[in-house]
């Protein structure tokens, strides 16, 4: 990510410029946190890019009953091209609102998932809450299974560093 000069200048040329570090830095988290995002969501063992490949050869249908594939990879490809378009733009508000969004949809949608039993809500689905409370259910997720655990950390990082970098600009 380039970074864009035009800060607000102070009358201190030191702190100015320690403010212009600071913001790339910030950047530069970001694009990591955004990339490391995409990367847990095309790359996920159960519902990445390979998932959705052999999901297409063998049944195609079944994504009408979870459709979490077909999310992941867009949404991945998503992050993907918006670090790479946001590089070189000079106007970057849009593509932190972007990036917040996916973020708080990752999250909210993870919620809503374990909280419906798996996407109960879906239709020809039925819940499944393994016989404990929907937020035992959420618990116990994000206790054992690691991918998960790293997905949500660094999507909760990432809205809260692009929510900085908004109010920044």
């Amino acid at each position: 990510m380039s970074t864009d000069e035009s800060r607000p200048a102070h009358s201190d040329s030191r702190g100015a410029s320690d403010e212009i570090v600071s913001h790339r830095r910030l950047q530069y988290l970001g694009v990591a946190l955004a990339l490391a995002v995409a990367a847990l969501h095309l790359a996920h063992p159960d519902h990445g890019v390979l998932a959705l490949f052999a999901l297409l050869y063998e049944n195609p249908a079944a994504l009408q009953f979870d459709p979490r594939p077909a999310a992941f990879v867009a949404s991945g490809m998503a992050l993907f091209v918006g670090v790479s378009l946001s590089r070189n733009a000079p106007d970057r508000k849009p593509y932190y609102v972007a990036g917040i969004a996916l973020g708080v949809i990752y999250i909210v949608g993870y919620f809503a998932w374990h909280f419906t039993g798996h996407g109960g809500f879906l239709p020809g689905r039925e819940p499944l809450l393994h016989d404990v409370t929907p937020l035992e259910n959420v618990i116990s997720h994000l206790s054992t299974d690691p991918w998960a655990a790293a997905s949500k950390a660094g999507e909760i990082c990432l809205v809260a560093v692009l929510g900085v970098l908004l109010r920044r600009e």
